[in-house]
């Protein structure tokens, strides 16, 4: 899939986990702003120093701002595919991303 709307210091991640694997660390650098989808599966989702965790589906996702440290795993029986999309923000630009650019990134909001 080919994202012509990003800018290009944006990076891509297309990840697939396995029940089995795991725990996989995704970190969020301070100045970057991450926005995670989940493609198919289950997703299990915990951040350093939060004590709640997440639990995510198909379709489902989130926009976080870094720095931030976030650890993630296949939730039951089947492979999880996510999308991990990290791009430059400026110092004032901490609000999540409006709908309309998150569907040109091919996220949802």
């Amino acid at each position: 899939m080919t994202y012509p709307a990003l800018p290009p210091f944006a990076t891509v991640l297309q990840i697939t986990l396995q029940p089995q694997d795991p725990v996989l660390p995704l970190q969020c650098p301070q100045g970057q702003r991450a926005q995670l989808e989940v493609l198919s599966g289950r997703l299990w989702l915990t951040q350093h120093g939060r004590s709640d965790d997440w639990f995510l589906e198909r379709g489902q996702g989130m926009t976080l701002t870094g720095a931030a440290q976030l650890y993630a795993s296949a939730d039951g029986r089947e492979p999880l595919h996510l999308r991990w999309v990290l791009e430059r923000t400026g110092e004032a630009d901490t609000q999540p991303l409006p709908r309309q650019r998150l569907a040109r990134l091919g996220l949802r909001g």
